[in-house]
């Protein structure tokens, strides 16, 4: 039987404590600053027993899973270190991997394994009482290994990982902290500044009657708990301001092209480009296909003879509804760039 202790009983480590008890061999004990969390994380079947001390919750622990917000992991690694058993092992589940790699290794006793991890779920809850064992169930789970760990320790992580249901993909820490601010850091800081941007307009009692699908969607990550959010970003500062960069590129290009008279109306301006390429990326996303790079040498269809004889008489878009023949089978990941015109 394996002991687990987690560290931080929000929506990961409660959901954490759910999948691992309900395999039925193993015992957790669970700790978190808020009493409250730990009496609903026992409500909830997530921990067998809970801890009012840190360095009594992790005395006995196997293996320990800290599940804090990133910033708050130097403070426990220091609190945990000198009450860890010889031969424990430490992982996390934080989206910033090379500042907490450097505390473990600063921080916690050389007869201490440290693995770290972050298991990417994309499950959309963001509080405790919506916490599930089932959010790990065929999810990759991010794992990146300092040179100094031991295939013990690895392989400690990587079977509480496989125990819930989750698929380890080992990973390089610069490699991941660039791809975790891309996916995640990135649509906090947009969905933040979008909610700023509209609510401290004048006309926001006005605007907020006009909210909808569209908004929600993007603003939703703004509902997360800011002092998680704010901390991801602070230990993954570079790697999120680069990503920024990038998408400051993009809204220069966009505004170029509304500002531009002409162009705001081309079918192959910047405007448009923007649009047929967010679509056609989505769709490669949507179809499981964005790690296969998109042929660039395919051009927009040519309209058919009879199709240029017929838009003589009936116009363009008619044309082109009548001259079809028998659909052809399409890429449905490419835009049809006619429907621009």
């Amino acid at each position: 039987m394996t002991n687990y202790t987690i560290i931080g009983l929000g929506r990961i480590g409660t959901s954490l404590g759910m999948a691992i008890r309900s395999k039925g061999d193993s015992k957790v004990v669970g700790y978190d600053a808020e009493n409250s969390a730990q009496t609903l994380a026992q409500r909830m079947g997530a921990v067998d027993s809970v801890e009012w001390n840190i360095d009594k919750a992790v005395e006995n622990a196997d293996v320990v899973i800290v599940a804090t917000p990133a910033g708050s992991l130097y403070d426990v690694f220091d609190g945990i270190s000198r009450h860890l058993k010889d031969g424990a092992v430490v992982t996390d589940t934080s989206p910033a991997k090379r500042a907490v790699m450097e505390w473990a290794k600063d921080l916690l006793p050389s007869n201490v394994g440290y693995v770290g991890g972050n298991p990417l779920t994309g499950a959309s809850i963001r509080e405790q009482k919506e916490a599930s064992g089932y959010i790990f169930h065929n999810a990759k789970w991010a794992v990146v290994t300092p040179s100094t760990a031991d295939s013990r320790s690895i392989k400690a992580v990587t079977d509480l990982i496989e125990s819930v249901g989750a698929k380890p993909v080992f990973m390089d820490a610069h490699e991941h902290d660039s791809f975790s601010a891309a996916t995640s850091g990135l649509p906090a800081v947009v969905s933040a500044a979008v909610m700023n941007a509209v609510s401290t307009s004048p006309s926001w009692a006005e605007i907020s009657r006009f909210v909808g699908g569209d908004f929600d969607n993007i603003t939703s990550p703004a509902s997360g708990d800011p002092a998680s959010s704010q901390s991801a970003a602070a230990t993954n500062a570079d790697m999120l301001v680069y990503w920024i960069d990038q998408l400051i590129e993009r809204f220069q290009a966009i505004k170029a092209g509304l500002e531009d008279d002409e162009a705001r109306f081309a079918s192959d301006g910047p405007l448009a480009e923007s649009f047929i390429q967010a679509w056609e990326q989505r769709a490669r996303l949507e179809a499981g296909v964005a790690d296969r790079h998109p042929n660039t040498d395919e051009r927009a269809p040519i309209p058919s003879s009879s199709e240029s004889m017929m838009g003589l008489f009936f116009g363009s878009r008619v044309a082109k509804v009548m001259g079809r023949g028998p659909d052809k089978k399409k890429d449905t990941t490419k835009y049809d760039r006619r429907r621009m015109k």
